[in-house]
Parts: structure tokens; C-alpha cells; sequence
């Protein structure tokens, strides 16, 4: 009876090690591949976004620096957006919630307080990166230098506006929804796969910009159409 008990418990203690390993990896409840298949298709929305914004302005269109008509940084919004704000009217900050109660009042100051958060890490980010690249591999991304109110040439306050102005947007109305659609209709497998190989793809093509940029001291540009 004995050797019979231990070895139930050892076959329940498999069963739970057998459960934990095969329970997907999340990230405040939601899953990463959810999330990164989002991110993928915020990538692809942000390819099209500049590439519409510079047919608009100049009419050109060109590779925007990628090989794959994917922008990697967009990828990281569905992230941000899930961990530092989570839900437009209720904001959270790392899964905890800013306000403890929920009324219009709350609603209102959470959506003030996203929108305001997004502008902040736009320009922030803008700033960062902008100065970090050219001043680690003297390489000048872009230049808002033209802008009213712009701070060297890498953040001003249109293109803050701009972008923080869209990102909420998207944050507020389409955000949720979307996630929720992913989670419904595409399962952990298929998301799976495509984030192992797309999502693959993407981050090399993102290091053979990173690499040429650092060799060539200049960033690539694989194609470019004038439309007028």
C-alpha cells in the first residue's frame, strides 16, 4: 500500500509539473504570443502609416529602412500599451490599477492621464533614440529641425502631438478590441507559428538595418518610388 501511495503521488506530482510547463507564457494574464502577434501587425500598420504620411508630404514612398514592410518599434506598442496603461478607463500601471475606484470621474482622469503618458514616452523615446544613434554611430535618422518648438533635431511638439494624438486613438478605440479578437480566434498554436517565423523574420531584418547602420554609418534604403 505504501509503494502504491508513493508512486499516486509521484504520477500527481508529474501531472502538475507536466501542466506548469506546458502553461504558456503570459504577461498580466494575456499571452505573449497574443501580444506579439499584435505588435506584428502594429509593425505592418506603422510601415504603411510613415509610407502614407511621405506620400502625402513629398510623394515618395521607400523601404523605410526595412527590408519586409514592417517597422519593428511599432511592434513594441501592444506591449507598452498592456503593461504601463492597460484599459483606457481604468488605467493600470504593471498590472496594478492607478485608480481604486471606477466612475466618470476616474474614466475621465484615466483617459487625460493615457494620453498625456503616450505624448510623454513619444517624445521621450523621440529624444532618446534619435541622440543615441548619432551619437554612438553618428547616424541622423531624421530632423524635426523645421518644427515650431522642437528639441535638437530628434523630438518637437508636432510630431509628439502627431503620434501621441494617433497612438491614443488607437489605444482607445481599437486597442481592446483587437486584442480581444486575437484571443478569441487565433489560437496559442497558430500564433505560435507565426511568431516564430514572421516575428523571426522581422527581428533579423530589424539587426540587418542595425548592422549596416553601424558599418555603413548610414541607413539602408532598399527601394524608393516617386509618385510626383
Amino acid at each position: 500500500m505504501t509503494k502504491m501511495a508513493e508512486r499516486t503521488e509521484e504520477e500527481v506530482l508529474q501531472t502538475e509539473e507536466e501542466k506548469k510547463a506546458k502553461k504558456p507564457f503570459t504577461v498580466y494574464g494575456v499571452e505573449f504570443v497574443h501580444l506579439y502577434l499584435l505588435g506584428i501587425a502594429t509593425a505592418l500598420i506603422g510601415w504603411l502609416a510613415e509610407n502614407g504620411a511621405k506620400l502625402v508630404t513629398s510623394g515618395v514612398m521607400d523601404s523605410r529602412f526595412h527590408l519586409l514592410p514592417f517597422i519593428s518599434p511599432y511592434a513594441l506598442v501592444p506591449f507598452a500599451f498592456h503593461i504601463l496603461l492597460g484599459n483606457p478607463d481604468s488605467l493600470t500601471f504593471f498590472g496594478k490599477k492607478v485608480f481604486r475606484e471606477e466612475n466618470k470621474r476616474t474614466k475621465i482622469l484615466s483617459n487625460l492621464l493615457a494620453f498625456l503618458s503616450i505624448c510623454l514616452v513619444v517624445f521621450l523615446s523621440e529624444l532618446a533614440v534619435g541622440n543615441a544613434w548619432e551619437k554612438l554611430f553618428h547616424v541622423k535618422l531624421w530632423d524635426y529641425s523645421s518644427q515650431t518648438f522642437h528639441v535638437t533635431q530628434y523630438a518637437g511638439l508636432s510630431s509628439t502631438l502627431g503620434f501621441g494624438i494617433g497612438a491614443y486613438l488607437i489605444f482607445r478605440f481599437i486597442y481592446t478590441p483587437a486584442l480581444r479578437f486575437v484571443q478569441r480566434k487565433v489560437s496559442h498554436k497558430a500564433a505560435l507559428i507565426v511568431c516564430s517565423t514572421l516575428g523571426v523574420l522581422i527581428v533579423l531584418d530589424t539587426l540587418v538595418m542595425v548592422f549596416q547602420i553601424v558599418a555603413f554609418q548610414t541607413a539602408p534604403v532598399y527601394w524608393t518610388i516617386r509618385l510626383r
